[in-house]
């Protein structure tokens, strides 16, 4: 009996293949319905008979066996199951086209010939956008020996990565079973930030928490703090385990978040409140803190804060027990002097991977009806403790 991780290869590609070729036909021809070629005539005109066309492509090429039209457009003309006679000759007078080449994948996946196939989507993808190509490649890449074939074609991944990334989030695919490829991209310069961040994101927001801070820690040479950037001296991250809030437009902000300069002191966090509404948690880190007792340090200053009830520090935990593990005391105006608060918590076991701490209104109907003044924070830390 063969090895189970040879089986589910198999069964995994089979799968791919039968559903590119079963699409190809359909797919080819929307092709010419949606004009996606429009620089090249491969198309026959709606209201011809196909046979009619298939016929006087075959006397074109009689005439010149080198019209690679025609031999493209018979090759879209034919019905799937006689297309393999046509391919031979479409490949030789059009190698380089689009159709020609997808045909020349599949009929290579069918046969079993990977890296072939692998090959020629891979080339599809770096000149074009092509969602079937990358649907096959985010299937193959889905199986155990599927990165494999894709890793040798690394060096060019900024054009057909992020494709292949974006078919297996449409595909609901798991996104940990590509890491390995991606965290070899984004050490050889071959993922744009862009694709870097929109795979981030996925990975958290299908709690593949270890998996994403596994990328996170590889981006980061220094040993990272269980808190980071907590001086707000560094720009921050997006989509990963920095500093975090909502960006929306200046003429609608309920919050402006910044990192403002202060003489000794370097850069702080800075919140001006606009007296809009605004989206809670303002401002958030993920931690990734095991099990056991943790203090929070900061310094904050408010000047001229309009709030009932001021803002909170609270840290929560994020997927098993759902629970607020602490809450600092509310922070009100401080009159412009800066002032330091602290917070003792437990992480419990039952917590999950990671905590949230996070900034918000200690009464949350002031979400909805807004705050207006200033808030800075300044000189974040956080430690075990044996509390």
């Amino acid at each position: 009996m063969a090895p189970a991780r040879w089986i589910l290869p198999a069964v995994a590609t089979a799968a791919a293949v039968g559903l590119f070729l079963a699409g190809m036909s359909v797919h080819l021809r929307s092709a010419c319905t949606e004009m996606d070629t429009p620089y090249l005539p491969l198309c026959p005109e709606p209201t011809r008979d196909p046979q009619e066309v298939r016929k006087e492509m075959r006397q074109r090429i009689a005439r010149n066996p080198g019209d690679s039209v025609a031999w493209t457009r018979l090759l879209v003309a034919e019905p799937r199951e006689r297309s393999g006679s046509v391919l031979p000759g479409a490949t030789l007078a059009a190698p380089t086209n689009h159709m020609v080449a997808r045909w020349r994948a599949a009929q290579a996946l069918a046969n079993g010939k990977l890296p072939e196939g692998v090959s020629l989507l891979v080339q599809i993808l770096q000149n074009r956008s092509s969602h079937e190509s990358a649907r096959a490649l985010a299937q193959i890449a889905a199986t155990p020996d599927g990165l494999a074939y894709l890793r040798p074609h690394l060096a060019q991944g900024n054009q057909w990565l992020p494709q292949v990334l974006g078919a297996g989030y449409a595909m609901k695919l798991p996104p940990g079973h590509v890491l390995p490829l991606v965290a070899e991209a984004v050490e050889k310069g071959a993922l744009a930030d862009d694709a870097r961040h929109l795979y981030m994101r996925s990975l958290k927001a299908g709690g593949h928490w270890l998996d994403a801070y596994g990328l996170w820690l590889a981006q980061h040479k220094d040993p990272v703090p269980l808190l980071y950037n907590g001086s707000f001296d560094q720009a921050m991250e997006q989509d990963g385990f920095d500093w975090e809030f909502t960006r929306v437009p200046r003429s609608r902000a309920g919050v402006l978040v910044e990192q403002d300069a202060v003489a000794r002191r370097g850069l702080v966090l800075g919140l001006e409140f606009t007296g809009r509404s605004f989206t809670a948690p303002v401002v958030r880190q993920y931690l990734f803190a095991a099990p056991g007792a943790y203090r929070l340090r900061g310094e904050y200053m408010a000047s001229k804060l309009r709030s009932e009830s001021g803002l909170t520090w609270s840290v929560l935990c994020t997927s098993g027990r759902k629970a607020v593990l602490a809450r600092s005391r509310p922070l009100q105006d401080t009159g412009g002097v800066w002032k330091s608060f602290e917070v003792d918590f437990s992480v419990p076991p039952d917590c999950g991977a990671v905590a949230s701490l996070q900034l918000e209104p200690a009464a949350q109907y002031e979400v909805t009806a807004g705050i207006k003044g200033r808030v800075a924070f300044d000189a974040f830390s956080l430690a075990r403790s044996t509390n």
